[in-house]
């Protein structure tokens, strides 16, 4: 496949490769093709949850202790989950 890119960028990816940022050009570039995906991903997510809080499927919180509860799960469950991504890597 061949890729073209802005001057701007291939000069980007240059400086990262040149400072050691980077093994190679493919490195970095497969590097942003990650980025983009899980930003993808993110984007799906919140589509998800504004779909969600529209259909009244949203969890009301009441009280500092819920929400730091709430916050608690949330963030177990998200580690968890990069855990898993970086045992996969």
């Amino acid at each position: 496949m061949t890729i073209d890119l802005s001057p701007q960028s291939e000069q980007f990816i240059d400086q990262v490769v040149a400072r050691g940022v980077f093994h190679d050009k493919t490195a970095a570039l497969d590097e942003a093709v990650e980025l983009l995906r899980r930003r993808q991903e993110l984007l799906d997510h919140i589509d998800e949850g504004t779909r969600q809080l529209r259909a009244g499927q949203g969890t009301e919180l009441h009280g500092e202790d819920e929400v730091q509860a709430f916050f608690d799960r949330i963030h177990a469950e998200g580690m968890q989950r990069y855990q898993e991504r970086q045992n996969a890597r």
